[in-house]
């Protein structure tokens, strides 16, 4: 009898053992949904917080977010796309990843968001200099002219938001250097643009135009910047990027990346 039970038991952990080993090679073949995906990372050529440099993705904000996703051990690739493609991938995909962006009321449902403490922008309005008969003091004000600006964007959202009317006082533009062109001498095809001081500088120094081209009148908001992630990425990827953003906050990684580059920016 005890010869019998103990095959039977034996028997029984052996069959016990394989069926752990089939279920362990059937979850390594076949992780669960997202968990060992590699994350897309997508942004907008938005200099000097992210840009295409020599085929890669540079700037700024670039840095904060390749050291957060190398700490936090993930698998990822950067591609600059146009910003109407890289949102819509962010908004409609899975394992999506989307900087820098500013979160607004209108998106702030769409996304896991990932503040990046220590990043922030001021949007303003602006006129070409050469249009000094441009008075704006307040927002109102400048319902009387055409305002140029970027599709989709933070500033676009915005004045939407407040009133402004796309074909009567917004016109939308692919590109924000096609603004310089429309209110150039002899077009004036746009009176305003929208922007942070800091990029309309840079921008305007890439394509050789005097950096001061655009004169501010008007600030519009203040807002920090943030990484956007699709609803589909699962919440613990979310979660070691933002604790590795908190370590990088505290050790001083954030502040010295920003500080090195507006130095290196300094006319």
């Amino acid at each position: 009898m005890n010869g019998y039970h103990w095959g039977t038991a034996g028997n029984d952990r052996a069959s016990a053992l394989r069926f752990l080993l089939l279920v362990l090679g059937f979850l390594l073949l076949f992780p669960a949904p997202g968990s060992c995906a590699s994350l897309r990372v997508v942004t907008e050529e938005w200099p000097p917080y992210n840009y295409a440099e020599n085929g890669a993705a540079a700037g700024l904000v670039t840095a904060v977010v390749r050291a957060a996703l190398d700490r936090a051990g993930l698998d990822y690739t950067i591609k600059v796309l146009p910003w109407a493609r890289a949102y819509s991938l962010a908004l409609h995909d899975p394992n999506v990843l989307l900087y820098s962006t500013l979160k607004l009321p209108e998106r702030e449902p769409h996304f896991h968001w990932v503040r990046l403490d220590g990043l922030g922008v001021e949007m303003h309005l602006f006129r070409p200099r050469h249009r000094r008969d441009i008075r704006i003091g307040t927002l109102d004000d400048a319902k009387a002219y055409r305002v140029g600006l970027t599709r989709d964007s933070a500033p676009h959202h915005f004045l939407l938001r407040q009133g402004f009317q796309e074909g009567v006082n917004l016109f939308p533009v692919s590109d924000e250097l096609l603004n310089v062109r429309k209110s150039e001498p002899g077009n004036n095809r746009i009176d305003l643009t929208t922007g942070d001081p800091l990029s309309q500088g840079y921008r305007l120094r890439q394509a050789g135009l005097p950096a001061d081209y655009w004169v501010r009148v008007l600030p519009l908001f203040s807002t920090d910047i943030y990484m956007a992630f699709s609803l589909a990425t699962p919440p613990e990827t979310v979660e070691r990027v933002r604790a590795a953003l908190r370590q990088l906050r505290d050790e001083g990684f954030i502040d010295a990346t920003r500080d090195g580059y507006l130095r290196r920016l300094a006319p």
